[in-house]
């Protein structure tokens, strides 16, 4: 018996050092780095903010472009003596300016590191704006473009769609109210053209957001700032007008940009995707034992769990404050997480799972440091869930602020009477109708709604950010009013504390948790994605993809699908509606 016991036992032991044994090989086989090597990040699809390198993530990779992933390889590149240059292919991304920001502070960091740094783009834009696809590419060494594509550095352009003309046809009365003379998302509905206030705000964004665009690009490209507005104004450009004009370098195919980097100084040079340089190892390494948590705030602010979401938030999924609670809760009772990043890319949403959010950071910012590092949108309920944090770090082309509340709803009365319904009611109570949508507000539910629906969210979201940011309810109220700003603008407001990407936000966070800032740490995505059986149970792939088209198909009619007012008409809101153009 005891020999049987010892030879069950030795056989187990034997297999598993063999196993572990062929995990090791197979581990090195695929992770081998060849001396030499460049790195290729392609930008094809949406820039998302949060992707993975399993093996649906790589499914659904290449559909899009994970910021996340796109950065650790970019980082560990830097530090890898094997990897000698950095290659970015722009096919055909869709982004906003702060994520391009972002793109274009990790390819000239890379550079700082005294490595080479290239790019090819197939073309900025296609019959459309290709101001941002450009501005990525430009932050390289050297730009090479197809010869038969387009420059399309046209300048920036936000456009307002109002369908009140659309309502008033099929007999649908918009009913709105909203505490801040810039709170414009309702116009929408409520308008068939700018109102001043909206007008002016739209100005301010655009005026701010062209002088980054050109700036920027100046900057990266050694030409006076001048010099580019000129050729803004005569853009579009063909290549060879671009080549003519310095915003590229050489004219080139795809195939002749890739045999030119694998030759570069006449050297054999290997190229290796990002993905497959970032990919998780099968057996765990020794790790760091200090954790940063970063926790992911995307998309439309909901309660519950949150989830898919294509049409109405950035990315295809909304931020749910149960999801978000749960995220929070494991970072602040994990002793090894000495610091939180809360990313945020959110226009907001709902008031009450905005305050969940909020009171979550509060919890964990009383235990360990929170630093917020906003990515495209962190306004409106994106701004409230980000006042408990310790410090709020944007980049300089950020949609922030939108301090205000709307809210109402439409009746639909006269609509469904067109189409030969009738309806009629019994009921209790002086104001039973408020939330009715085949009936007008009364004058005294009008004034309920704006005095305590509307008019108590915004003292609480004001007084919030007096304290929060050592400001008066005077100067917040100043800078409220459901203004947007950009991060350039917001820090000269004191909305934010500085300007920068999500390394200046990784920086902060150590100094705050008092590690040294050269100091290697292992960062934590939370919430948790799903896992493959999980995600292919789910169908998340297949809706992955989904969004994907939504997002390309639908782009014009964002306003319209992204309005909170739209889909749930009877609830107050914070929300930031913009049509943003580059």
């Amino acid at each position: 018996m005891g020999r049987r016991i010892f030879r069950w036992v030795a056989r187990t032991v034997v297999t598993v050092v063999l196993l572990t044994v062929a995990a090791a090989i197979l581990d090195y086989m695929s992770h081998r780095v060849t001396p030499g090597t460049v790195l290729m990040v392609k930008l094809a699809g949406p820039v998302n903010e949060r992707g993975s390198t399993s093996v649906m993530g790589a499914v659904r990779g290449a559909h899009e472009t994970p910021l996340n992933v796109v950065r650790r390889a970019i980082d560990k590149a830097m530090r890898d003596s094997r990897i000698a240059g950095l290659a970015i292919e722009i096919i055909d991304p869709t982004m906003e300016l702060a994520q391009a920001q972002e793109l274009c502070g990790l390819i000239r960091r890379f550079a700082d590191s005294g490595k080479w740094t290239t790019a090819y783009i197939e073309t900025a834009g296609e019959f459309e704006p290709g101001n941002l696809a450009y501005m990525v590419a430009s932050a390289a060494g050297e730009v090479s473009m197809m010869p038969r594509g387009e420059l399309n550095l046209i300048g920036v352009q936000m456009r307002e769609i109002f369908i009140r003309g659309t309502l008033d046809w099929i007999g649908v009365k918009p009913d709105m109210d909203a505490i801040g003379i810039y709170k414009s998302a309702k116009n929408l509905f409520t308008e068939k053209g700018f109102t001043p206030a909206q007008r002016e705000e739209d100005e301010s964004l655009v005026e701010s957001f062209y002088q980054q665009l050109v700036s920027q690009i100046a900057a990266q490209r050694h030409l006076d700032a001048a010099a580019v507005r000129a050729i803004v104004d005569r853009a579009p450009l063909d290549a060879p007008g671009a080549l003519k004009a310095r915003l590229v370098d050489k004219l080139e195919y795809e195939d002749e940009f890739s045999d030119r980097i694998k030759h570069r100084g006449g050297n054999d040079h290997a190229v290796l995707e990002y993905a497959d340089y970032e990919r998780p190892r099968m057996l765990p390494r020794l790790s760091h034992p200090d954790k940063i948590a970063v926790i992911y705030g995307t998309g439309e602010i909901d309660r519950g769990s949150g989830g898919f979401d294509p049409l109405l938030s950035p990315g295809g999924t909304s931020m749910g404050s149960d999801t978000m609670a749960d995220a929070f809760k494991e970072a602040r009772e994990d002793d090894a997480v000495r610091a939180v990043i809360f990313r945020i890319n959110s226009p907001g949403g709902s008031v009450i799972a905005s305050e969940l959010i909020r009171r979550q950071v509060e919890l964990t910012a009383r235990k360990k440091p929170v630093v917020v590092s906003m990515s495209s949108y962190a306004a409106s309920g994106g701004y409230w869930v980000a006042t408990a944090a310790k410090k709020i770090i944007a980049d300089p082309g950020t949609v922030t602020g939108s301090i205000g509340v709307l809210g109402g709803k439409f009746n639909l009365a006269e609509s469904a009477a067109k189409l030969g319904v009738t309806t009629d009611a019994v009921a209790r109570g002086q104001n039973v109708t408020i939330f009715d949508q085949f009936t007008d507000f009364t004058p005294e539910q009008r004034k309920l709604l704006h005095d305590q629906l509307l008019g108590d969210v915004y003292q609480d979201f004001v007084k919030r950010v007096s304290d929060s940011r050592h400001l008066t309810i005077e100067q917040v109220d100043k800078i409220a009013q459901g203004r947007v700003w950009s991060g350039e603008q917001a820090i000269g407001i004191k909305l934010v504390d500085a300007l920068g990407d999500f390394d200046a936000a990784l920086k902060e966070a150590k100094a705050e948790a008092k590690l040294p800032v050269e100091k290697p740490v292992r960062i934590e995505e939370l919430p948790e994605q799903p896992g493959l059986i999980e995600q292919l149970l789910g169908g998340l792939s297949a809706r992955a993809e989904f969004a994907s088209i939504s997002a390309r198909l639908l782009a014009p009619w964002w306003p319209l699908l992204r309005a909170e007012l739209a889909r749930r008409g009877t609830l107050p809101a914070l929300y930031c509606s913009r049509f943003l153009v580059m």
